[in-house]
């Protein structure tokens, strides 16, 4: 009969695999002297090291990231367009040019940051974006804001996706969402702080040495970013075999612990960057993750624009920038609470889903009503649920597409890069002659927020197939601790 079971099919599959998995939990030979409870205590002295070393840099210099990126939406509010006398489709274009420049380096430099050091590789290009990014506050004309717009997003590309192919590196499946939220929250944190920084330079560096305030907006940022940098070079890892700060026991540790998630397929593996490209392009669940992070890039384009936005409340200058901050502040506390009880409860799926239904219902109050206090509300909204999913999407990438690294690599750089490259046609979406409600603006992003959600659950649903497929082909189905004996995807 077709529905009778092989037993000794199963028997034969069950003992290979545990087999593998035997191999991948065997103990490095130089932590063998350590007891079970040792080596636990050793694995969070290590967790913790990383973290200290790794995360309030890789913070800091995202947080400059986006100042440098976000600068040219303040500076706008301080005399941008009438001192270089263009217009509102001009502006869009100078936001637009950014991600023409930033999409074309993504996947060439994952690539090869799975080769190189990211200890030398990642602040280098951080000291580079911040000398083009301050050089734009001597533009004297619309061409050279162009020009400068696009190095800015040639030279920005590497970084972002670079630092979550890093965290991937170092972090296991359950510990990769908190840290992605934490270093994520340098862009919350920036684009409120930016407002603020950018009130108090047009409120008190107006007209000094002869310039007007939004050139020192650019001037000052750079200028931050390349001092700030040259503390990569000392602070950040390699990889986990091959950091120097490691002692023995801590680089065999690292490498151990994330090579029992996969059943013991080695990140280490020393595949080419071309291969690991073919792995990643061959896979179709990357392209649905793709689908998921571009629809939550779009739902974020908002941000670009935010200051004008907020402007349309009625309030002067100064106090519209400082207006900005608010809805980041919580968006930042809400993300970093959702993305650690994603971790907590090993879900993504709801709580991404979760997010992007909050963050339409604000765009759907904003479009609706001209009633000041409703719209603010409605920001609140729209910025807490939408960067909350962004960065869920992120370890979702790297739980989904695990090992090896090449491909890991690939897969992440690939999704930021087609997912950004909707910034080209949405820097469009807000002109002014749209405001105060931006409606077509306020349409797209609902639309993109509802798709990321439905594509959210569509990925839940394959990939908890797969997993039963997992568990029926080593005939452990529905056996207590089935789901620790083979790799798993998470939900």
């Amino acid at each position: 009969m077709a529905d009778v079971v092989d037993t000794k099919s199963i028997q034969k599959v069950s003992l290979e695999h545990l087999e593998s998995l035997d191999a991948a939990n065997q103990v490095p030979e130089v932590l063998r002297q350590y007891s079970e409870a040792d080596l636990k205590q050793l694995e969070k002295k290590l967790v913790r090291k990383i973290d200290l070393r790794t995360l309030p840099i890789l913070i800091v210099l995202f947080l400059l990231n986006i100042l440098d990126r976000n600068a040219i939406a303040n500076a706008r509010l301080g005399g941008l367009e009438a001192s270089l006398g263009i217009d509102d489709v001009q502006y869009q274009t100078a936001v637009m040019v950014l991600w023409a420049g930033y999409i074309s380096m993504m996947v060439p430099s994952n690539m090869l940051l799975s080769v190189f050091k990211p200890r030398l590789y990642l602040p280098t290009v951080v000291i580079i974006w911040g000398i083009v990014s301050g050089s734009t506050g001597f533009v004297q004309n619309y061409s050279g804001l162009v020009a400068l717009r696009f190095l800015v997003g040639v030279t920005e590309a590497p970084y972002f996706p670079g630092c979550i192919f890093l965290l991937s590196c170092w972090y296991t499946r359950a510990e990769l969402p908190g840290r992605i939220a934490i270093f994520y929250s340098g862009y919350t944190l920036s684009s409120a702080f930016g407002g603020l920084i950018a009130a108090g330079i047009v409120d008190g560096m107006e007209g000094l040495g002869g310039y007007p305030s939004w050139r020192w907006i650019f001037i000052l940022e750079g200028a931050i970013t390349i001092v700030v940098a040259f503390l990569g070079y000392v602070l950040l890892p390699d990889y986990p075999s091959n950091t120097s700060w490691l002692s023995a026991e801590e680089t065999a540790l690292a490498q151990w612990r994330l090579n029992r998630e996969n059943d013991g397929q080695i990140d280490e593996a020393k595949d080419s960057v071309f291969s690991g490209f073919k792995a990643a392009v061959t896979d179709a669940k990357v392209y649905l993750l793709v689908l998921i992070q571009t629809a939550a890039v779009v739902s974020m384009s908002f941000t670009y624009f935010f200051p004008s936005i907020v402007q349309t409340l009625g309030y002067p200058r100064v106090e519209t920038l400082l207006l900005t901050a608010p809805p980041y502040f919580l968006a930042f506390l809400f993300s970093v609470t959702n993305s650690w009880h994603s971790g907590r409860t090993g879900e993504h799926c709801f709580h991404i889903v979760c997010a992007c239904l909050l963050s339409a219902v604000g765009q759907i109050i904003s479009m609706s009503t001209h009633n000041t206090g409703a719209r603010y509300f409605a920001m609140f909204l729209q910025a807490t649920g939408a960067f909350s999913a962004f960065q869920l999407i992120l370890s979702w990438v790297s739980a989904t597409v695990q090992r090896p690294k090449a491909k890991r690599a690939v897969a992440l750089a690939l999704a930021t890069a087609v997912s950004n490259a909707t910034n080209i046609a949405t820097a469009y979406l807000y002109p002014a002659r749209t405001a105060p409600l931006y409606r077509m603006g306020c349409i797209v992003l609902t639309v993109a927020l509802l798709t990321c959600a439905a594509a959210a659950l569509c990925l839940r649903f394959w990939l908890k197939k797969l997993n039963r497929k997992a568990d029926q082909s080593t005939g452990f189905e529905g056996v207590g601790g089935g789901a620790g004996l083979t790799f798993r995807y998470v939900l």
